[in-house]
């Protein structure tokens, strides 16, 4: 009676090993990227989990500057200005029901000046201010508005802001309430533009 118990016993270890193996053989253990909002909220902790930002890359960027329509919000974490704009941005952007802003992140781009960099200044050379030395570089942050390929809208108000001021003396209560009505006044403008 021992020897069947024994057995029965090895016969169980034996089928479980292979369910292990087969159940370890299906499983994907490679690690799992953020969602997009989840992904911004851990960038920018100001900004809630349920934000609209969606992360672009460089081609999908020079994409959406040649022929896309919609927003696109450009900065970087280190930039202790971008997610305060990024805030005011999301919370306007929600209340409208707009759904997406594309997000692109062009520290390293901008740290070598490569080619992606370079067509982004030139794209907005409209827009960006000249310095003394005539030249142009893309701050951070900044929001720009596409129908088509064209650029209808280009803001970057607090990206050449510097000196004392902190964003949090610069964000104060009514400047907040003050650009979110003005950043809804703008989207909601384009609002039928962004949704097709």
């Amino acid at each position: 009676m021992n020897k069947t118990i024994k057995k029965v016993i090895e016969g169980l270890l034996f089928v479980a090993i292979i369910v292990a193996f087969i159940i370890i053989g299906k499983t994907d253990f490679s690690p799992k990227k953020p969602i997009d909002n989840e992904k911004f909220d851990h960038d920018y902790t100001n900004v809630s989990a349920d934000n609209v930002y969606k992360y672009v890359n460089s081609n999908e960027v020079y994409s959406f500057l040649r022929s896309g329509t919609g927003v696109l919000f450009l900065g970087y974490p280190t930039n202790k200005w971008t997610g305060y704009y990024a805030s005011i941005l999301n919370d306007a952007a929600q209340e409208l029901g707009l759904k997406e802003i594309l997000y692109y992140d062009f520290y390293e781009d901008k740290a070598v000046k490569n080619a992606t960099y370079q067509s982004l200044v030139l794209k907005l050379n409209n827009f960006l201010p000249t310095l003394d030395d005539g030249t142009q570089n893309l701050q951070a942050p900044s929001m720009i508005i596409v129908k088509e390929g064209t650029i209808i809208y280009y803001d970057d108000e607090t990206s050449i802001n510097r000196g004392t001021i902190t964003p949090t003396e610069y964000w104060n209560e009514f400047k907040i309430k003050s650009k979110q009505e003005s950043l809804k006044e703008i989207l909601a403008n384009n609002l039928n533009t962004l949704a097709n």
